[in-house]
């Protein structure tokens, strides 16, 4: 038989396929655009062997066929950034629920990424880069630099498109209060730092609503500015007149909402 009729009834791909994926791990584990024909990327993607991370980059498994989890993807794809958001508060044990999104904050931009059902986003941030208090933590056997608890939650509250719904945020906030991963002053003093009146605003409802306590720093830096605080997303808006903010819905919503 001919080694045009092996290619027909399929006895020569697999081999080719085998060899394809060899020179991939060795060269990963993010391969971008890698001199593999099409086809067989198509097919090593199907297959599950490899992923397709955005066009003309993958993501190969190591040598025990073991795949890196999305934080360390993210940390790969961007180096000189750090793991923040919702992702990095689940790092932290602050919440019992996966992450969907992993977000990077970033002084370089780049397309996002899909992993599998997963999305890694980056956030474009120089200043917050050079600034933000972080930690290292090992990852899938990644060392990444991740926010520290605090700043994670005041990042969410500053970028809340990277995060959770204000529910969730208060069950963080109430799991970190409970278990000293977090503390008010803390919180306050990230605040006050940056000096953001939107951050205050947002950060003093939920320890309000956590607490029971208006925080008179984060109040008096809450009413610097007359004007109102809009939330990210369209539709219904509650005004909650103490801290000027325009809310998706009321606080009793969020507080029955929220999970204790």
């Amino acid at each position: 038989m001919s080694v045009h009729n092996l290619e027909k009834v399929g006895l020569v791909k697999m081999p080719q396929i085998e060899q394809a994926m060899a020179w991939l791990v060795g060269h990963g584990p993010l391969v971008q655009k890698p001199p593999v024909p099409a086809w067989m990327l198509k097919y090593l993607v199907r297959e599950n062997r490899i992923a397709r991370l955005r066009r003309g980059l993958y993501l190969a498994p190591d040598q025990s066929g073991r795949m890196l989890p999305p934080p360390a993807v993210a940390a790969l794809l961007a180096p000189s950034g750090y793991l923040s958001f919702y992702g990095a508060l689940t790092l932290h044990g602050l919440t019992d629920q996966d992450a969907s999104v992993w977000a990077v904050v970033t002084d370089k931009p780049q397309g996002d990424v899909r992993y599998g059902p997963l999305a890694l986003r980056f956030a474009i941030w120089p200043r917050r880069v050079r600034k933000a208090k972080t930690k290292k933590m090992v990852v899938g056997g990644v060392e990444i630099r991740v926010a520290t608890a605090a700043q994670a939650l005041t990042d969410t509250l500053e970028a809340p498109r990277f995060g959770p719904s204000l529910p969730e945020l208060l069950h963080v906030l109430r799991v970190g209060l409970r278990t000293g991963r977090l503390r008010v002053p803390q919180l306050r003093q990230c605040a006050l730092e940056v000096g953001s009146v939107t951050l205050a605003r947002r950060l003093g409802l939920l320890v309000e609503l956590a607490t029971g306590k208006v925080d008179p720093a984060l109040a008096e830096l809450a009413h610097r500015s007359h004007r109102w605080t809009q939330p990210d997303t369209n539709g219904q808006r509650v005004r909650d007149s103490r801290w000027r903010l325009e809310l998706p819905t009321s606080r009793e919503r969020i507080m029955t909402a929220a999970r204790e």
